[in-house]
């Protein structure tokens, strides 16, 4: 038996007689072939064999599209502020100037109606000792409080953190449009946070007050310990509670579902979103006094040059007016340039808030891979827009020369 002068390449697909529609038999590919399931015969394949398309990989965005190490979490912060600086500072500067101005309207009124009885506390040099004690103590419980401000900071972040995945530069205005139906939220959020705060602190501090009335020094180290115990509840709620705000924005929950959603991403991972958060807190509060000190003392100083030559002039007119401009000039810069720095650390808190709820999501429940798979859609989509206008270029073309 001899072979045949053209014997079939290695690794070609078999091929089987098929009949067709004349009754006569043909031999294709049984790749080529599907079952006709009315008569339970082998046909030709209609469709033909199904192609495939090759796509390169997504293009990489402003933010890997994977989980985030400890150190690039803290980074993230200063590169959503770069990136998005209207949904990250800009944002962060219009609330904490309106919640500034309500807190100083609060303390003018406390401070018009009790004015005997603040002049006699200054009077009184060992009462200004406490005054003073009491302040700092107000000082620096008013910024914990303030942290409860993250919650709604956090939320616009997350939206243009989300996006920045796949580079797309989001506006203040955008992710205003883009949290429509939840920003009543977002406030409700924020005040039950505020409140909750507020509720912790005056529990924390009541026995120490209440002694305060039978034994003062007992009292005071009653209220002091407190406080201390206070702030550690502080950190505590707030890292158990701090991706609410997100999972509102970018998934749309209520109050009570953001804050179990919050809860159940930092599981597991109690210890690391609190250092996470208290390093940034602390490296922020940091570098915005490095850029504000320099620029109070500058002011501090011209403020005292004015002062010094008005008492020398003796209070003429022209000069007077002069000074006093000046001074609510300089009084308002000073105001300005504090409540923009103080601005710029919630933002870049609020931007590591979002970088954690990115890296929570990803690491519990694969969101990397959706926002893989979401990138490559995108640009599949953009692609083939682009195609479509290429051959419709094409096509007028060629209609021109015809």
């Amino acid at each position: 038996m001899t072979a045949s002068p053209h014997p079939a390449p290695q690794g070609a697909p078999r091929s089987r007689p098929v009949p067709n529609s004349t009754g006569s038999v043909s031999t294709v590919p049984e790749w080529g072939t599907e079952v006709d399931w009315a008569s339970g015969t082998l046909r030709e394949r209609t469709g033909g064999r199904p192609s495939t398309q090759w796509r390169p990989a997504p293009q990489p965005g402003t933010l890997p599209k994977r989980p985030f190490t400890f150190f690039e979490t803290l980074d993230g912060g200063f590169r959503l502020l770069r990136f998005a600086p209207g949904a990250t500072f800009g944002f962060a500067m219009i609330v904490y100037t309106l919640v500034t101005l309500a807190a100083a309207l609060v303390v003018t009124l406390l401070i018009v109606g009790n004015l005997g009885y603040v002049g006699r506390v200054l009077s009184n040099p060992e009462a200004g000792v406490g005054l003073n004690l009491v302040l700092q103590t107000v000082t620096a419980t008013a910024s914990l409080l303030a942290l409860s401000l993250v919650l709604l900071l956090s939320a616009f972040v997350a939206v243009a953190a989300e996006a920045a995945t796949s580079s797309e530069r989001m506006r203040l205005s955008e992710v205003w449009r883009r949290l429509r139906g939840r920003r009543l939220r977002l406030v409700g959020l924020c005040a039950a946070g505020f409140v909750a705060h507020l509720v912790m602190l005056g529990i924390a501090v009541a026995p120490g007050v209440l002694l305060v009335l039978f034994a003062p020094v007992a009292g005071v180290l009653v209220a002091t310990l407190g406080v201390v115990a206070w702030m550690v509840a502080t950190v505590w709620l707030f890292t158990k509670c701090s991706l609410a705000g997100a999972a509102i924005a970018v998934e749309g929950l209520g109050l009570v579902a953001s804050v179990r959603r919050s809860w159940d991403l930092t599981r597991g991972a109690f210890w690391k979103s609190t250092g996470q958060f208290v390093v940034s807190y602390f490296l922020s509060s940091q570098i915005i006094n490095l850029i504000l000190s320099p620029i109070l003392i500058i002011l501090f100083f011209l403020f005292v040059l004015v002062f010094v030559l008005l008492t020398l002039d003796g209070g003429s007119g022209a000069l007077s007016f002069l000074g006093f401009g000046l001074s609510i000039g300089m009084g308002t810069l000073i105001a300005t340039v504090t409540i923009g720095a103080t601005a710029l650390m919630f933002a870049y808190l609020s931007g590591v808030v979002a970088m954690v709820y990115l890296d929570r999501r990803m690491r519990r429940e694969g969101y990397d891979l959706v926002l893989l798979r979401r990138a490559e859609v995108d640009e599949a989509q953009a692609t083939k827009d682009a195609d479509s206008i290429d051959v419709a270029v094409q096509l007028a073309r060629e209609d021109v020369r015809a």
